[in-house]
Order: C-alpha cells, then structure tokens, then sequence
C-alpha cells in the first residue's frame, strides 16, 4: 500500500515510516526540517521511501506536493497525520500567538490534507485517514490550545466518519496518553511507553474499519475512567506520578 505520513523527522511519525518500509509499503513522508529527513532517507536507503520538506502552516506548498503525487500517479491508501506541537501558552498570561501556532499545525495542519485528499479517496471508493489525537482532547493539559486544538481535531474526525460512513472512506483517530518523545513533558517511567511501541500500534489500526482507539492502554484507560474527577484534583495526582 502507498502510506502517507506527516512528520516523520522524529519520534512516532519516524518510527512508523521505518515500520510501514519494514512491512513492505511504499511511504511518502513530510516534515518541514530537511536535514532530518535527509539523515532517514539516507538510513532508510531504499526506493520504497520518498520524502518532502513541507511544513503543514504552508497551505500552498501542501497543495503543490500533492499535485506533484497525483502527476507521479501516486495517490497515498493510508494517510497518518501525525505532525504536531505542544506549545505552552499559559504561563503570566495567555499567549495568542501559541494557540495560533497549536491550532496551525494540530487541527488546520491535519484537515488540509483531508481536503486534499478525499475527492480523490471518493473517486476511487476507498481510502483510509488516520489522526493522531491525544488524551489531552479530553482534559486539560496544561497548555489551552493543545488540548483545544486535538478535541478538535477528535471530533471533526467524528463528524468525517458519519458523513461518509457509506463511501468507502475509514476515518481512524488514535488518542496518545504519555508516550516519550519531545512533546512529553513529564517522567520517562515505565507508563511511558517508546515511539517504537505507539508507532507499531498505529500499523495495526492500519486494518482497523474506523472508530477511536486509544495508547498506552492502561494510561488511557485511567485517563478515561477518571474523567469524572475533578480537574484540580486530577492535576494533583497527576503531578506527583507523572511529572518532573
């Protein structure tokens, strides 16, 4: 299958590409610093893989690229959008600048590739579209505009999954609990489980038939479960298991 993937430079995004090579997929993958793409592609060394530098703010170089795919006739199966920042917005004030940048790149930096995308999934009667969310959508995290933005991003893919349940088209969210990568502010304990290991949960939600799923799955389950806690309460336990 031809997978699509954005930013792959690091963590998860990386590690999938590597898997999804490993399985035998062709992968064409974005992120916006060049240096570390040119490092996998080097790694990787195999044709199977190709790579662009785009940012996923620059709407224009978005459609460009997939232009340029739909001239080379290589039109993605999979798309994993997994490009995302986690920006601290609150510290003395809130900083609008951070939210813009949250929402950029976690929400409008994912549904531009869905637009792309979908007449072409439409036209051929299949396709599948795979979000990474985080459990932040469901409370706060400690900064408003991720948790904001991947709520939203959470339920425009709900809304996706109703309105073309009957094309063809999977739409997949996948909700992260602490995983140990540069977005993770917290402990690297033994909750906290590797890129490697969400990369690989994601290759298997690759033949799932849509729906929310959710990793590391005792973390997530707790996160879950204690959604009827208090969010002062839940912040409070929260930093004495998980935070620095």
């Amino acid at each position: 299958m031809n997978v699509f993937i954005t930013g792959i430079s690091s963590g998860v995004g990386r590690d999938l590409a590597r898997q999804s090579l490993a399985a035998g997929h062709e992968v064409w993958g974005v992120a916006r610093r060049g240096d570390e793409l040119a490092s996998f592609a080097a790694e990787m060394a195999t044709e199977r893989l190709r790579t662009t530098v785009c940012d996923v703010q620059d709407h224009d170089a978005c459609r460009v690229l997939v232009q340029t795919m739909r001239i080379a006739g290589w039109i993605p199966d999979i798309v994993v959008l997994n490009a995302g920042v986690y920006v601290q917005d609150i510290q003395h004030s809130f900083e609008f600048s951070a939210h813009q940048t949250s929402f950029a790149v976690n929400l409008d930096g994912a549904l531009l590739w869905v637009a792309e995308f979908l007449p072409d999934f439409l036209a051929r009667g299949s396709g599948t579209f795979i979000a990474i969310s985080s459990t932040a959508a469901f409370r706060p995290s400690g900064s408003a505009s991720y948790s904001a933005s991947k709520a939203a991003l959470s339920m425009a893919f709900r809304q996706f999954a109703l309105s073309f349940a009957s094309a063809g088209i999977t739409f997949s969210t996948v909700h992260f609990g602490p995983i140990d990568t540069r977005l993770w502010p917290g402990r690297r304990l033994f909750l906290v489980p590797s890129p490697e290991r969400a990369a690989g949960f994601v290759m298997r939600v690759f033949d799932r038939r849509g729906g929310s799923f959710f990793f590391p799955r005792f973390t997530t389950t707790v996160l879950r479960i204690g959604a009827m806690v208090p969010d002062a309460v839940f912040r409070w336990l929260s930093s004495r298991i998980l935070r620095k």
